[in-house]
């Protein structure tokens, strides 16, 4: 049994990791800014041991992460402190990892091993802190992920609540997408096989769809049809900032996909879910409840 710290377990991509890590029987310190969360209480309950501290304490961080094989890290964007915030977090984890001597595995986005500005910060943060690791003496394994599937589950930008599927990309435009339960099965993968993944960068995506193929998947799963919306870029820059709004424009003009398919065959131990088995897996009773 191997001793894994998870930053971020109360998050998405963190949770995922803790909770699918606790099932393989690996002993899991889940790094959280407050155990008296329902997320870190629900942890606890399923055997993880918490740690509290946050991504700029560096006391914290090092008592955390003593005596772990392996720490599963990432940096917050959207912070207070914008891009500059992000990078500081992530150049913390890196020194905290390299100097304990543990195997890091690194959530970052697609493209973060680039070089060239995107004007999207928590993408370009991501290449710095990338740059700062490749310069270090840490043991790490990257993972680069797409465009989130879980992206759907905000309500507020979906409007799945009201019914449709709404989105700034054309209706026939492809997206990249991955869920972070693929994330974390290839977090674990990397953690289970550090042999064969310390030193590698892994861009992961799940699967591929238009708007319209995920809102015509959708319907089939929800039982009821769910018509895509395409939302101007005017109203994406009013409701989620500059940031957001150019993060889209890159995808509308994006014709640099992943190999999918070659991705999925080299790595077959994680279980990779198509759009339509993660939309399976959801709550959608819960997620909708009015």
């Amino acid at each position: 049994m191997t001793k894994i710290v998870v930053i971020g377990a109360t998050g998405k991509q963190g949770g995922a990791v803790a909770d699918l890590l606790l099932r393989r029987g690996h002993e899991v310190v889940a790094y959280v800014r407050s155990g008296e969360s329902p997320a870190a209480k629900a942890l606890s309950a399923q055997g993880a041991r918490l740690a509290t501290g946050d991504l700029a304490d560096p006391d914290a961080l090092q008592r955390a992460c003593t005596g772990a094989d392996a720490v599963f890290g990432l940096s917050v964007p959207f912070g207070e402190g914008g891009k500059d915030e992000e990078v500081a977090q992530g150049r913390l984890l890196v020194d905290t990892v390299a100097r304990l001597d543990a195997h890091l595995v690194y959530s970052s986005v697609r493209g973060g091993d680039r070089l060239e500005a995107t004007n999207v910060d928590h993408a370009d943060s991501k290449q710095l802190i990338e740059a700062y690791l490749r310069e270090q003496p840490v043991r790490a394994t990257v993972l680069g992920p797409v465009y989130f599937m879980e992206n759907a589950l905000n309500l507020g930008f979906s409007r799945l609540g009201d019914g449709m599927l709404a989105n700034p990309l054309t209706p026939g435009k492809p997206l990249d997408q991955v869920s972070v339960l693929d994330i974390a099965g290839m977090a674990v993968h990397a953690i289970e096989n550090p042999d064969e993944l310390v030193g590698e960068r892994i861009d992961i995506a799940s699967d591929r769809v238009t708007g319209q193929e995920a809102a015509r998947i959708l319907s089939e799963v929800l039982g009821r049809e769910i018509p895509y919306q395409q939302l101007p870029l005017d109203m994406v820059r009013q409701w989620a900032g500059e940031e957001v709004a150019t993060m889209f424009e890159s995808f509308e003009n994006n014709t640099d996909f992943l190999d999918i398919e070659t991705l999925h065959a080299k790595y077959p131990a994680v279980r990779w879910h198509s759009y339509a088995d993660w939309a399976k897996t959801v709550d959608w009773d819960r997620i909708l409840a009015p």
